[in-house]
């Protein structure tokens, strides 16, 4: 997969070229002075809005340089944490970090004198601001522009190869959220044959053999999943880590904050390849509410779950089958109640692919356990292999051990998880209590179970009481 191509993309519609007089440029108001003597000179110039990934590639670039301190006036900002103007650990914690702001400074570049200028800007009709960064050159040719900005380029996707750039909007827009190392897909405990499932059909999906065949028939090349299951089971660890695996960049919509005509915009605007990310999509467009005439004859579990946003059913459908989405995009959706989804949204043409990803087995509390609690051996080439086999037989007998002990479709792989890193160096003592753990989690679910039956009920009478009194 050439992310490097996918990953430019993104920022294409922000760099747009056009002339303007030099002078203009380098003695701003000249030109009114000289009238129409100061259009012998040229000078190229693009816009790069932010906060497209674009002006990411120019600052760091800027930044590795010792430029972004060449601006009379900055903004400043704690650095967070994998963002790709990190290109020093040194800063401490809360390290801050410079930007210009509204402001212009020279530098050169292959001879060349370049123009920076960052400026507040109006947009559209709605007169929404943006801030907007300009670049200018003296010439007639824009080449000295795009030398630039693709080294940007080369030397952004070098600093983030190996990691996934997770993206989450921003109103209609795009914002880098951060960049995380890649998370290997080993490292996500579930159903093995559920996983491979999963990457094999998005590999297939991303071979240049599937495109060519989608292209051929005139088909939207587009791929979507639902990955369904309880709280805590690994549906959005498993969307991260498949990202990490194929070195796809990953966007997250909260669709429920959204309006119909930002999601559509939001779709308008991904790049090729890549995954969105839809999480507790049971949340849209969806409201199932008792007949308050035969409430005793419905199970008083869960009553109602309504969209907090203005986006719609309706709106979302129109989205995902819009002419006018990126090709190569793969929508995952994951819910914790796949029940409430209404069947057109995952009907086949949007939804090609569901998993089911439930609470742990037997099999993966143990592969938990010795995930979590068993020796990592770097160092393994120096050891003997018969100590090393050792090692592994007693871990192996220990979680099976703890296996029996936890009992399987009870307990979600985060609740496992959360138990063991309590003993994360201590694999007897995770052993020795478990079995408390286990009777204290059974009772705290019991007695979650009996108070979500109580509020249910206590529900369903004012329900009843409301339809009783609207009828009289």
């Amino acid at each position: 997969m050439d992310k490097a191509n996918s990953t430019f993309s993104a920022g294409r519609s922000s760099t747009p070229f056009q002339h303007v007089s030099a002078l203009e440029v380098f003695l701003p108001g000249i030109s009114r002075a000289l009238g129409g003597l100061s259009a012998v000179l040229a000078a190229m110039t693009i816009h790069i809005s932010q906060p497209d990934e674009a002006y990411e590639m120019l600052f760091a670039w800027l930044k590795r340089r010792g430029l972004d301190g060449s601006a009379g006036a900055c903004s400043v900002s704690v650095l967070k944490k994998g963002h790709p103007g990190d290109v020093s650990r040194n800063g401490g914690k809360k390290a801050l970090e410079y930007k210009p702001w509204r402001t212009s400074f020279t530098f050169w570049y292959k001879g060349s004198m370049i123009s920076y200028k960052n400026q507040t800007v109006e947009k559209g009709a709605t007169r929404v601001t943006e801030e907007q960064t300009t670049l200018s050159c003296l010439g007639w040719s824009n080449s000295i522009l795009k030398q630039l900005m693709q080294e940007c380029r080369k030397e952004y996707l070098e600093q983030v190869r190996g990691k996934t750039s997770i993206f989450e909007n921003q109103g209609s827009t795009w914002k880098k959220l951060k960049d995380k190392d890649a998370r290997p897909l080993s490292t996500v405990i579930i159903d093995y044959e559920r996983k491979q499932q999963f990457l094999s059909d998005i590999q297939g999906f991303l071979s240049e053999e599937t495109r060519l065949w989608y292209t051929q028939r005139a088909l939207p090349y587009r791929r979507g999943y639902l990955l369904y299951g309880p709280p805590g089971t690994g549906k959005s660890s498993l969307s991260l880590a498949m990202a990490g695996e194929l070195d796809l960049d990953v966007y997250v919509i909260n669709v429920p904050d959204c309006s119909n005509t930002i999601l559509k915009n939001l779709f308008e605007t991904l790049p090729e390849t890549c995954i969105v990310l839809l999480e507790d999509i049971d949340a849209v467009g969806v409201s199932r509410t008792a007949d308050p005439e035969n409430a005793e004859d419905v199970a008083p579990t869960r009553v109602s779950r309504r969209t907090r946003g203005s986006v719609t059913l309706s709106g979302l459908l129109n989205t995902l089958d819009g002419v006018t989405s990126q090709d190569g995009r793969m929508v995952v959706m994951t819910t914790n109640h796949r029940e409430d989804l209404d069947e057109a949204l995952i009907r086949p043409g949007r939804v090609d692919m569901q998993i089911e990803l439930p609470v742990a087995d037997c099999k993966v509390i143990a592969d938990l356990f010795i995930f979590l609690l068993g020796p990592v051996n770097r160092d393994s080439g120096l050891k003997d292999g018969s100590v090393i086999s050792k090692e592994q037989d007693t871990m192996e007998a220990k979680a099976a051990k703890f296996a029996s002990i936890v009992p399987p479709a009870t307990f979600s792989q985060a609740e496992i998880i959360s138990f063991l890193l309590m003993h994360k160096n201590d694999a007897d003592a995770a052993l020795a209590q478990s079995e408390e753990w286990v009777e204290r989690k059974i009772e705290e679910k019991r007695a979650a179970a009996e108070r979500r039956e109580v509020k249910a009920k206590q529900l369903y009478s004012q329900i009843s009481t409301s339809s009783h009194i609207i009828k009289s």
